[in-house]
């Protein structure tokens, strides 16, 4: 058998190292340099850092629909914005939603149909769709007329 001498051996743990204690490296000093270079990026028009998305979701103003105003027979106002175009508005579905709106205050279990909430919801007396405080249309006695 051959004998490994220590020497070799400790070289290669030097080399490696293993027995070397982690060095704080300080953080890099501000040259005039660097300065410069930043400045001369920033004339040519180009970003020093990443912009930040913003966290606050802002939604654009094309994309709110109508709000569909209705009045029930007890005195309840729901007003809901609903998804419908400008140009043919859905009143089945405004009313439909009025109707959840109007359960959704009573306590009624959400899970039922809108069959069922027909039954159990007063009349509707007034329904109208409006965008930005202007009436698109409007329906006295709601229903479909």
């Amino acid at each position: 058998m051959r004998k490994i001498s220590e020497k070799p051996l400790l070289t290669l743990i030097e080399a490696g190292g293993v027995n070397d204690m982690p060095v704080i490296v300080p953080v890099a000093a501000t040259s005039d340099m660097l300065i410069k270079a930043i400045e001369t990026v920033k004339a040519a028009g180009y970003r020093v850092s990443k912009p930040r998305k913003s966290k606050i979701f802002k939604r654009g103003e094309d994309r709110v629909g109508p709000t569909f105003v209705c009045e029930f027979s007890d005195g309840e106002t729901a007003r809901i914005s609903c998804f419908t175009s400008l140009e043919n508005l859905d009143w089945s579905r405004g009313e439909r939603l009025a109707r959840h709106a109007w359960a959704s205050r009573r306590k009624v279990p959400l899970d039922w149909d809108s069959a069922k909430l027909t039954e159990i919801a007063p009349p509707i007396s007034a329904c109208r769709f409006e965008r930005d405080g202007v009436v698109l249309a409007q329906r006295n006695g709601g229903g479909v007329a």
